[in-house]
């Protein structure tokens, strides 16, 4: 047999379907998947917290986003970005969020105590509350229990940069029920006045999505009833349910509108590191 034989033969065998009687451990996720700049990424070892920043992300359901797998929450959207946008500094992003949560009760839970007590160190706050605390307490309760948790937190971390953040604007009448924007609008407005005179930066979600939604880019929640067994993260359904606006009715952010936020929190930080410089 020559080489060229030798060489046909051994293609064959290579292309040759595999015995399906025979055991094949080695198909699928169970293969050691080999090093590319994607697996090399998401496989890296965690940062020593002495040297890498450690930056918190406070607030409700919106932040929290346990209704997505975590590579798609927004510590992970945050985590991507900061390493593009300063590849030789390390980050620790924790999502301190919860469900339901407001700002007062987060700050008398034994999370805070944990979490805010130092150690650890924190360098950077982001907080995003205001439904719960509008609903328990008004809009004036919401802006003392905001300004207390600030408060708390520069007293534990003297030096932690603080980011406020409003929250997520609905695209009323084409994709939400009722106007929700009528009512978060004041609260949002009293918390740019806050941040205003409190010195403190903010990301103005609820604005930027309004501009995004104008533009055209409207998909940025999630489909489905609030409820787990309904919630839908795509657009896979749209076919079926597109036309009617109880099918967009949840507040809860998308995929794609993590990606923004998380942009436009870069950005925030970015703006208080060119002020330090």
């Amino acid at each position: 047999m020559d080489r060229r034989d030798a060489d046909a033969q051994e293609t064959r065998q290579a292309v040759r379907p595999a015995d399906r009687e025979e055991p094949d451990p080695h198909q699928g996720h169970t293969q050691e998947w080999p090093s590319t700049p994607y697996s090399d990424e998401v496989r890296a070892a965690e940062p020593d917290p002495a040297t890498a920043l450690r930056v918190a992300l406070l607030g409700d359901c919106t932040v929290a986003c346990t209704y997505l797998p975590p590579a798609n929450q927004p510590q992970n959207h945050l985590a991507v970005r900061l390493r593009r946008a300063y590849p030789h500094q390390s980050f620790l992003i924790r999502n301190l969020a919860a469900d339901g949560q407001s700002a007062d009760e987060f700050l008398h839970s034994a999370r805070f105590a944990e979490q805010f007590r130092p150690p650890p160190r924190w360098d950077a706050a982001f907080i995003r509350y205001g439904i719960n605390d509008r609903k328990r307490h008004g809009i004036s309760g919401c802006i003392r229990h905001l300004g207390a948790l600030c408060q708390a937190i520069q007293e534990h971390h003297p030096g932690i940069a603080i980011i406020l953040e409003t929250g997520i604007w609905v695209d009323y009448p084409a994709h939400y029920l009722w106007d929700r924007n009528a009512r978060l609008g004041p609260l949002y407005e009293a918390m740019r006045e806050f941040a205003h005179s409190a010195g403190l930066p903010l990301v103005d979600i609820y604005k930027n999505m309004e501009v995004e939604t104008r533009r055209g880019n409207w998909d940025l929640r999630v489909r489905g009833l609030p409820s787990p067994q309904h919630l839908i993260v795509d657009d896979s359904f749209d076919s079926f349910f597109g036309d009617d606006p109880a099918f967009f009715t949840n507040i809860h952010p998308n995929s794609q509108c993590l990606a923004l936020i998380a942009e436009w929190e870069v950005a925030a930080l970015s703006t208080l590191a060119r002020r330090e410089c």
